[in-house]
């Protein structure tokens, strides 16, 4: 780099990590959203033809011939089928493994000849970003969660957790 500029980065990482996706609980469940033609699911990937069911949807009604419920899933990919509670399953488990940039500076110093024609003795312009990027194959907004509706110190829960916000702080260092 040219004289005057420099650079300091801050990389985060995981590998192995685990986090329980409780997200996809809460927007896949069919327990919330039932009743005649109310579709059963908040998310993609649950929508009809791709999870298991047992409501006719040209009638609204519940399935109970053994035959038609095993046409009507032939092609279903994901089991969920209405439940009272929540079932807890391998899907709802990712990897969390990630590589965060959590902070770059760059910085550049004037050079001292110009400074010192005003009477100063140095000149620093710097900018800050800080959670510029998370690559990881996790599926939620942030792998780096501790959160559940009733307590926020659970490790490893995603439970609609706030990401970890991106922000830019740009400053001058001036020394007489």
């Amino acid at each position: 780099m040219p004289i005057g500029f420099d650079i300091a980065a801050n990389f985060t990482y995981s590998y192995g990590n685990k986090v329980f996706n409780a997200n996809n609980v809460e927007f896949t469940s069919s327990q919330k959203y039932t009743g005649k033609g109310v579709i059963r699911n908040l998310s993609e990937v649950m929508a009809l033809g791709k999870r298991w069911t047992n409501i006719d949807w040209t009638t609204g009604d519940v399935i109970t011939d053994p035959e038609a419920l095993a046409a009507a899933n032939r092609t279903t990919t994901m089991w969920s089928p209405y439940m009272p509670q929540t079932v807890v399953h391998s899907w709802l488990l990712e990897d969390a493994s990630f590589l965060r940039l959590s902070s770059l500076t760059i910085g550049y110093t004037l050079p001292s000849s110009w400074t010192r024609k005003v009477r100063l003795s140095k000149v620093r312009f710097y900018a800050t970003g800080t959670n510029l990027f998370c690559w990881t194959p996790y599926s939620g907004f942030d792998p780096e969660v501790d959160t559940r509706r009733a307590t926020p110190m659970t490790p490893n829960v995603d439970y609609s957790a706030y990401p970890k916000s991106r922000s830019w702080v740009f400053g001058a260092n001036i020394s007489f």
